[in-house]
């Protein structure tokens, strides 16, 4: 059991915390949208983790990474680069810990779980938790296994009935205190922290949803236009062979829903191509910003690779695109007159010695 010293000063903090997990919690619960408010929230749950260890990335290219797309790689030089594409690959591995463990994350999982367990039955879920981590790290182990097993913990304590990562990552930011008395509040206002930011970020998708909805155009009362972009809007993005599986439609008709939607703002593209496109609500542009345009020859430009600057800006010169020249230029005249005189004057001297031996 925690000290008494320690549940006094938490008692304000576990108070907001349990209220704002339980707003949150009965938004969510059989929510329409659930399966698109996961996938944000993990984008930004293995972001914030990944910061806190000390890699920073943007949610948005983990997020082009997980659904198969190239994501833009950003930098002045090879040395920045290679900074994203590392914080790429930590915030990749925090997603990992969070939503799909591998069997060897899994059985550290199980010990961290067990340890939560524990600290629940004498304290209570939310104090518990922070007792139980708190220990986990003393002991020298990996903040990733416990604050995966938060997630299943949260759900099997049915603090949460839905997979969502509340893990407090901001508690373990730099300049946070270590003492019990003072990191234990700090461990609980995370978690309303988290709890509310997400809350007010489902709010703002909801709000889009319902605003898409009713911008629907008028359609026959046989048609499926809003039952389509129902389910646009509870992935995170969408294909035309997805949605016409989805809705019992032919890809022509499905790929007829998605134009039209996309004619009238109401999702936007993010795969900047012509085939195997992608779509989603609108709202999810920075996924679009993320996602590197496919390569294409420009025409004019001749083979090779083009200059950094070029790149990097997006743009080419005039010299870039100008029309290629002829590949056999005929050559420069060249000038004869200085052989000529060259010849004289040699063809003059053998005149004169031929005279001296005559």
């Amino acid at each position: 059991m925690l000290p008494t010293s320690v549940q006094t000063s938490s008692t304000i903090p576990l108070t907001r915390a349990a209220l704002a997990i339980g707003r949150l919690d009965q938004r969510l619960r059989n929510h329409p949208l659930q399966s698109a408010i996961l996938f944000r929230e993990r984008l930004e749950a293995a972001r914030a983790c990944a910061a806190v260890d000390g890699h920073l990335i943007d949610p948005w290219h983990l997020a082009a990474e997980l659904e198969g797309l190239k994501p833009r790689i950003v930098g002045e030089n090879a040395y920045d680069r290679g900074n994203v594409i590392d914080a790429a690959k930590a915030a990749f591995d925090q997603y990992l810990w969070l939503t799909r463990p591998t069997s060897e994350q899994t059985t550290r999982l199980e010990s961290a779980l067990a340890a939560l367990d524990n600290a629940a039955i004498a304290n209570g879920p939310l104090l518990g938790a922070a007792q139980a981590f708190h220990r986990w790290i003393d002991v020298g182990r990996d903040r990733s296994s416990m604050r995966g097993a938060l997630v299943r913990f949260w759900q099997e304590s049915t603090v949460l009935h839905c997979p969502l990562p509340l893990v407090a990552a901001r508690a373990f930011a730099g300049e946070a205190p270590w003492e019990p008395r003072r990191w234990t509040p700090l461990f609980l206002g995370c978690l309303a922290d988290e709890a509310e930011a997400i809350e007010r970020r489902t709010i703002a998708f909801e709000q889009a949803w319902r605003v898409a909805r009713a911008q629907t155009r008028v359609q026959r009362r046989t048609s499926r236009a809003r039952t389509a972009l129902d389910l646009i809007a509870a992935f995170p993005v969408t294909s035309a062979f997805r949605l016409s599986e989805l809705l019992g439609v032919s890809l022509k008709g499905a790929y007829l829903y998605l134009e039209r939607f996309l004619a009238d703002g109401l999702v936007v593209e993010v795969t900047h191509r012509s085939a195997r496109r992608l779509f989603a609500l609108k709202g999810l542009e920075p996924l679009r910003d993320a996602v590197a345009p496919p390569r294409r020859p420009l025409p004019g430009r001749k083979r090779g690779r083009p200059r950094r600057d070029a790149v990097e800006a997006g743009t080419f010169s005039a010299v870039d695109l100008a029309p290629p020249s002829d590949p056999s230029p005929s050559p420069e005249p060249i000038d004869y007159a200085a052989l000529e005189e060259a010849l004289a004057a040699a063809d003059a001297a053998i005149a004169r010695f031929r005279k001296v031996i005559e």
